[in-house]
Protein backbone atom coordinates (compact mmCIF):
# COMPACT_ATOMS: atom_id res chain seq x y z
CA UNK A 1 0.00 0.00 0.00
CA UNK A 2 1.22 3.54 -0.26
CA UNK A 3 1.33 6.16 1.90
CA UNK A 4 0.81 9.95 1.22
CA UNK A 5 4.47 10.61 1.03
CA UNK A 6 5.47 7.99 -1.50
CA UNK A 7 3.37 9.96 -3.88
CA UNK A 8 4.98 9.12 -7.77
CA UNK A 9 1.69 9.82 -10.20
CA UNK A 10 -1.13 12.79 -10.95
CA UNK A 11 -3.56 10.25 -9.81
CA UNK A 12 -2.15 9.00 -6.29
CA UNK A 13 -1.48 12.98 -6.14
CA UNK A 14 -4.77 13.43 -6.37
CA UNK A 15 -5.57 10.70 -4.09
CA UNK A 16 -3.65 12.24 -1.05
CA UNK A 17 -5.19 16.03 -1.90
CA UNK A 18 -8.41 14.06 -1.15
CA UNK A 19 -7.20 12.38 1.69
CA UNK A 20 -5.93 15.30 3.09
CA UNK A 21 -9.29 17.21 2.81
CA UNK A 22 -11.36 14.28 4.65
CA UNK A 23 -11.55 14.88 8.63
CA UNK A 24 -11.60 11.84 9.98
CA UNK A 25 -8.22 10.56 8.54
CA UNK A 26 -4.87 11.34 9.30
CA UNK A 27 -3.11 12.37 6.22
CA UNK A 28 0.52 10.69 7.68
CA UNK A 29 -0.69 7.28 8.64
CA UNK A 30 -3.54 6.08 5.81
CA UNK A 31 -2.32 3.85 3.07
CA UNK A 32 -3.91 3.22 0.01
CA UNK A 33 -4.11 0.88 -3.17
CA UNK A 34 -5.97 0.72 -6.30
CA UNK A 35 -8.87 -1.35 -5.92
CA UNK A 36 -10.16 -1.96 -9.46
CA UNK A 37 -8.34 -2.60 -12.45
CA UNK A 38 -9.68 -0.84 -15.68
CA UNK A 39 -11.40 -2.90 -18.30
CA UNK A 40 -13.62 -2.70 -21.04
CA UNK A 41 -13.92 -5.67 -23.08
CA UNK A 42 -15.78 -7.70 -22.54
CA UNK A 43 -17.46 -5.70 -19.74
CA UNK A 44 -16.99 -1.79 -19.54
CA UNK A 45 -15.64 -2.06 -15.66
CA UNK A 46 -13.85 0.64 -13.71
CA UNK A 47 -12.52 2.53 -16.71
CA UNK A 48 -14.09 6.15 -16.37
CA UNK A 49 -12.66 6.53 -13.14
CA UNK A 50 -9.68 5.47 -10.38
CA UNK A 51 -10.82 3.61 -7.59
CA UNK A 52 -8.62 2.97 -4.68
CA UNK A 53 -9.07 1.25 -0.79
CA UNK A 54 -7.81 3.30 1.73
CA UNK A 55 -7.12 2.10 4.98
CA UNK A 56 -6.42 4.29 7.94
CA UNK A 57 -6.70 3.43 12.11
CA UNK A 58 -4.56 0.57 11.60
CA UNK A 59 -6.89 -1.24 9.37
CA UNK A 60 -9.54 -0.48 11.61
CA UNK A 61 -11.15 2.07 9.05
CA UNK A 62 -11.80 1.16 5.27
CA UNK A 63 -13.05 3.22 2.79
CA UNK A 64 -13.18 3.39 -1.12
CA UNK A 65 -12.38 6.22 -2.67
CA UNK A 66 -13.44 6.95 -6.70
CA UNK A 67 -11.67 9.56 -8.54
CA UNK A 68 -14.37 10.63 -11.64
CA UNK A 69 -11.43 10.63 -14.53
CA UNK A 70 -10.82 13.90 -16.04
CA UNK A 71 -11.70 12.80 -19.61
CA UNK A 72 -15.27 12.99 -19.02
CA UNK A 73 -15.40 15.71 -16.86
CA UNK A 74 -17.56 17.17 -19.51
CA UNK A 75 -19.91 14.49 -19.51
CA UNK A 76 -20.70 13.65 -15.82
CA UNK A 77 -22.45 16.35 -13.26
CA UNK A 78 -20.96 15.65 -10.22
CA UNK A 79 -23.29 16.80 -7.54
CA UNK A 80 -26.02 15.03 -9.24
CA UNK A 81 -23.89 11.71 -9.09
CA UNK A 82 -23.22 12.36 -5.21
CA UNK A 83 -26.62 13.36 -4.61
CA UNK A 84 -27.94 10.37 -5.94
CA UNK A 85 -25.52 7.96 -4.16
CA UNK A 86 -26.40 9.42 -1.03
CA UNK A 87 -30.37 8.70 -1.85
CA UNK A 88 -29.68 5.44 -2.77
CA UNK A 89 -27.73 4.72 0.50
CA UNK A 90 -30.70 5.84 2.28
CA UNK A 91 -33.04 3.21 0.37
CA UNK A 92 -29.90 0.57 1.22
CA UNK A 93 -29.62 0.17 -2.61
CA UNK A 94 -26.10 1.32 -2.48
CA UNK A 95 -22.61 1.92 -0.24
CA UNK A 96 -23.23 4.89 2.02
CA UNK A 97 -21.24 7.88 0.75
CA UNK A 98 -19.09 9.77 3.09
CA UNK A 99 -17.60 12.62 1.90
CA UNK A 100 -16.58 14.22 -1.02
CA UNK A 101 -14.06 16.36 -2.41
CA UNK A 102 -15.55 18.40 -5.45
CA UNK A 103 -11.78 20.19 -6.86
CA UNK A 104 -10.59 16.53 -6.92
CA UNK A 105 -13.74 14.74 -8.53
CA UNK A 106 -12.95 12.64 -5.38
CA UNK A 107 -16.03 10.75 -3.28
CA UNK A 108 -15.45 8.38 -0.09
CA UNK A 109 -17.58 5.59 0.32
CA UNK A 110 -18.02 3.11 3.08
CA UNK A 111 -16.27 -0.26 1.61
CA UNK A 112 -17.91 -3.08 0.34
CA UNK A 113 -15.75 -5.98 1.07
CA UNK A 114 -15.59 -9.91 -0.28
CA UNK A 115 -18.03 -11.43 -0.83
CA UNK A 116 -19.35 -8.77 -2.40
CA UNK A 117 -18.38 -8.61 -6.01
CA UNK A 118 -19.22 -6.96 -9.23
CA UNK A 119 -22.19 -9.07 -10.67
CA UNK A 120 -21.82 -11.06 -14.16
CA UNK A 121 -24.80 -11.08 -16.78
CA UNK A 122 -25.33 -14.79 -15.76
CA UNK A 123 -26.21 -13.21 -12.09
CA UNK A 124 -28.76 -11.26 -13.88
CA UNK A 125 -30.13 -13.43 -15.86
CA UNK A 126 -31.67 -15.47 -13.10
CA UNK A 127 -35.34 -14.48 -12.01
CA UNK A 128 -34.35 -13.53 -8.63
CA UNK A 129 -31.45 -11.03 -8.81
CA UNK A 130 -33.33 -9.41 -11.67
CA UNK A 131 -36.52 -9.03 -10.60
CA UNK A 132 -35.17 -7.47 -7.27
CA UNK A 133 -32.70 -5.28 -9.42
CA UNK A 134 -36.42 -3.81 -11.14
CA UNK A 135 -37.90 -3.40 -7.77
CA UNK A 136 -35.10 -1.12 -6.50
CA UNK A 137 -35.21 0.88 -9.76
CA UNK A 138 -38.63 1.48 -9.59
CA UNK A 139 -38.12 2.04 -5.77
CA UNK A 140 -36.28 4.95 -6.94
CA UNK A 141 -38.43 6.14 -10.04
CA UNK A 142 -41.39 6.59 -6.68
CA UNK A 143 -38.94 9.41 -5.48
CA UNK A 144 -38.64 13.05 -6.12
CA UNK A 145 -36.59 14.33 -8.97
CA UNK A 146 -33.27 14.85 -8.98
CA UNK A 147 -33.46 17.88 -11.32
CA UNK A 148 -31.55 16.83 -14.22
CA UNK A 149 -33.84 15.62 -17.09
CA UNK A 150 -31.66 13.23 -19.33
CA UNK A 151 -31.93 11.78 -22.82
CA UNK A 152 -30.26 8.96 -24.69
CA UNK A 153 -30.33 11.03 -27.59
CA UNK A 154 -29.80 14.57 -26.31
CA UNK A 155 -26.72 12.62 -25.18
CA UNK A 156 -25.95 11.07 -28.62
CA UNK A 157 -25.88 15.01 -30.05
CA UNK A 158 -22.97 15.86 -27.37
CA UNK A 159 -20.58 12.95 -28.24
CA UNK A 160 -21.17 13.69 -31.63
CA UNK A 161 -20.77 16.98 -31.99
CA UNK A 162 -17.10 16.53 -29.70
CA UNK A 163 -16.59 13.79 -32.01
CA UNK A 164 -16.90 15.79 -34.98
CA UNK A 165 -14.90 18.91 -33.24
CA UNK A 166 -12.17 15.80 -32.91
CA UNK A 167 -11.93 15.02 -36.65
CA UNK A 168 -12.82 11.61 -35.21
CA UNK A 169 -12.47 8.60 -37.60
CA UNK A 170 -15.63 6.39 -36.89
CA UNK A 171 -17.12 3.39 -39.24
CA UNK A 172 -18.33 4.52 -42.67
CA UNK A 173 -21.75 4.13 -41.72
CA UNK A 174 -22.25 5.73 -38.33
CA UNK A 175 -23.70 8.53 -40.37
CA UNK A 176 -26.04 6.76 -41.23
CA UNK A 177 -26.62 5.08 -37.21
CA UNK A 178 -26.91 8.82 -36.64
CA UNK A 179 -29.85 9.86 -39.53
CA UNK A 180 -31.55 6.15 -38.11
CA UNK A 181 -31.69 7.95 -34.13
CA UNK A 182 -34.00 10.48 -35.48
CA UNK A 183 -37.47 9.24 -36.38
CA UNK A 184 -36.91 7.25 -33.10
CA UNK A 185 -36.64 10.30 -31.15
CA UNK A 186 -39.97 12.19 -32.35
CA UNK A 187 -41.75 8.81 -32.71
CA UNK A 188 -40.87 8.80 -28.93
CA UNK A 189 -41.50 12.19 -28.00
CA UNK A 190 -44.98 11.78 -30.16
CA UNK A 191 -45.96 9.20 -27.63
CA UNK A 192 -45.00 11.23 -24.82
CA UNK A 193 -41.83 10.45 -22.37
CA UNK A 194 -42.69 10.45 -17.85
CA UNK A 195 -38.91 11.20 -16.56
CA UNK A 196 -38.22 9.37 -13.38
CA UNK A 197 -35.25 9.33 -10.91
CA UNK A 198 -32.84 6.45 -12.06
CA UNK A 199 -29.78 4.98 -11.54
CA UNK A 200 -29.35 5.19 -15.60
CA UNK A 201 -26.58 2.90 -16.07
CA UNK A 202 -27.87 -0.83 -14.88
CA UNK A 203 -24.95 -2.44 -16.68
CA UNK A 204 -24.25 -5.56 -14.79
CA UNK A 205 -20.68 -4.31 -13.67
CA UNK A 206 -22.37 -1.68 -11.84
CA UNK A 207 -24.29 -4.11 -9.86
CA UNK A 208 -22.26 -5.86 -6.57
CA UNK A 209 -23.87 -9.03 -5.41
CA UNK A 210 -23.26 -10.30 -1.96
CA UNK A 211 -24.14 -12.08 0.74
CA UNK A 212 -27.71 -14.34 0.28
CA UNK A 213 -27.85 -12.96 -3.49
CA UNK A 214 -28.37 -9.35 -1.42
CA UNK A 215 -27.84 -6.25 -4.58
CA UNK A 216 -26.34 -2.68 -4.28
CA UNK A 217 -25.64 -0.14 -7.24
CA UNK A 218 -22.41 1.73 -7.62
CA UNK A 219 -21.63 4.08 -10.30
CA UNK A 220 -23.87 6.93 -10.44
CA UNK A 221 -22.76 9.03 -13.10
CA UNK A 222 -25.39 8.47 -15.58
CA UNK A 223 -27.85 9.34 -12.82
CA UNK A 224 -30.57 11.87 -14.18
CA UNK A 225 -34.60 11.74 -14.68
CA UNK A 226 -34.83 9.52 -17.61
CA UNK A 227 -37.70 7.73 -19.07
CA UNK A 228 -37.51 4.25 -17.35
CA UNK A 229 -38.40 2.47 -20.40
CA UNK A 230 -34.37 3.49 -21.65
CA UNK A 231 -32.92 2.05 -18.66
CA UNK A 232 -35.10 -1.22 -18.64
CA UNK A 233 -34.53 -1.32 -22.21
CA UNK A 234 -30.85 -0.97 -21.61
CA UNK A 235 -30.71 -4.08 -19.20
CA UNK A 236 -32.84 -6.10 -21.70
CA UNK A 237 -30.42 -5.79 -24.71
CA UNK A 238 -26.99 -6.64 -22.10
CA UNK A 239 -28.68 -9.76 -20.64
CA UNK A 240 -30.32 -11.23 -23.17
CA UNK A 241 -30.29 -12.49 -27.03
CA UNK A 242 -33.77 -13.40 -27.84
CA UNK A 243 -36.65 -11.08 -27.59
CA UNK A 244 -38.76 -13.56 -25.80
CA UNK A 245 -36.37 -13.89 -22.93
CA UNK A 246 -36.05 -10.26 -22.74
CA UNK A 247 -40.61 -9.70 -22.44
CA UNK A 248 -40.70 -10.62 -18.80
CA UNK A 249 -38.46 -7.93 -17.44
CA UNK A 250 -41.19 -5.58 -18.82
CA UNK A 251 -43.32 -7.87 -16.79
CA UNK A 252 -41.92 -8.01 -13.88
CA UNK A 253 -41.71 -4.18 -14.59
CA UNK A 254 -44.95 -3.25 -15.36
CA UNK A 255 -47.42 -6.06 -14.24
CA UNK A 256 -48.12 -6.80 -17.68
CA UNK A 257 -46.49 -6.95 -21.24
CA UNK A 258 -47.45 -4.49 -24.02
CA UNK A 259 -46.23 -4.33 -27.82
CA UNK A 260 -45.78 -0.82 -27.36
CA UNK A 261 -43.83 -0.61 -24.14
CA UNK A 262 -41.59 -3.62 -25.08
CA UNK A 263 -41.16 -1.80 -28.76
CA UNK A 264 -39.99 1.40 -26.58
CA UNK A 265 -38.13 -0.44 -24.92
CA UNK A 266 -35.68 -2.06 -28.01
CA UNK A 267 -35.93 1.34 -29.70
CA UNK A 268 -34.12 2.81 -26.80
CA UNK A 269 -31.06 -0.35 -27.18
CA UNK A 270 -30.48 0.52 -30.72
CA UNK A 271 -29.99 4.12 -29.23
CA UNK A 272 -28.03 3.22 -25.98
CA UNK A 273 -25.76 1.19 -28.50
CA UNK A 274 -24.88 4.02 -30.51
CA UNK A 275 -24.28 6.56 -27.29
CA UNK A 276 -22.01 3.79 -25.88
CA UNK A 277 -19.99 3.70 -29.22
CA UNK A 278 -19.50 7.01 -29.43
CA UNK A 279 -18.69 7.59 -25.88
CA UNK A 280 -15.90 4.30 -26.53
CA UNK A 281 -14.63 6.50 -29.41
CA UNK A 282 -14.41 9.24 -27.48
CA UNK A 283 -12.74 7.97 -24.70
CA UNK A 284 -9.97 6.22 -27.13
CA UNK A 285 -9.35 9.28 -28.11
CA UNK A 286 -8.93 11.19 -25.00
CA UNK A 287 -8.09 8.37 -22.11
CA UNK A 288 -4.35 7.98 -20.78
CA UNK A 289 -5.39 4.67 -20.48
CA UNK A 290 -3.99 2.88 -23.39
CA UNK A 291 -4.06 -0.31 -22.18
CA UNK A 292 -8.16 -0.18 -21.99
CA UNK A 293 -9.58 -1.28 -25.20
CA UNK A 294 -11.83 1.44 -25.82
CA UNK A 295 -11.95 1.28 -29.58
CA UNK A 296 -12.86 -2.58 -29.30
CA UNK A 297 -15.73 -1.90 -27.03
CA UNK A 298 -16.65 0.89 -29.48
CA UNK A 299 -16.66 -1.15 -32.09
CA UNK A 300 -18.62 -4.04 -30.71
CA UNK A 301 -21.48 -1.24 -29.38
CA UNK A 302 -21.78 0.22 -33.33
CA UNK A 303 -22.43 -3.53 -34.60
CA UNK A 304 -24.93 -4.42 -32.27
CA UNK A 305 -26.54 -1.29 -32.75
CA UNK A 306 -26.15 -1.91 -36.51
CA UNK A 307 -27.65 -5.24 -36.35
CA UNK A 308 -30.43 -3.46 -34.67
CA UNK A 309 -31.71 -0.49 -36.79
CA UNK A 310 -30.29 -2.75 -40.28
CA UNK A 311 -32.95 -6.00 -39.83
CA UNK A 312 -35.98 -6.28 -41.10
CA UNK A 313 -39.05 -4.80 -39.16
CA UNK A 314 -37.46 -2.25 -37.56
CA UNK A 315 -39.29 0.87 -39.13
CA UNK A 316 -42.40 -1.24 -37.69
CA UNK A 317 -41.56 -0.72 -34.15
CA UNK A 318 -40.95 3.18 -34.55
CA UNK A 319 -44.58 3.33 -36.29
CA UNK A 320 -45.90 0.87 -33.39
CA UNK A 321 -45.88 3.78 -30.64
Amino acid sequence: MNTPATSQTAVEARVEAAIATFPDLDAVTTVYRPALPSVASPSYHAVESDSFDVVANGGKFHLFLRLGADEVADLVNDEIAFLAATRFADLGFSPRPLGRNAAQRAVFSTSLDVPWRAARIDDLMQDGPVSRLIAMQKTIASGVPFGRPWSVFDGIDQLWGLLQAANATLPEDAGWLLRAMAPIRDAIAAAGTDLKPAHGDPHSSNVMIGPDGALQLVDFDMAGDIDPYYQLGVQMNELFLFESQMRPLLEMHDGHVSDGAFNRCRLYAAADDLYWALRGSLLEMRSPRRSVEFLKYAQWRFLRCRMLVGRPGFEELIRSL
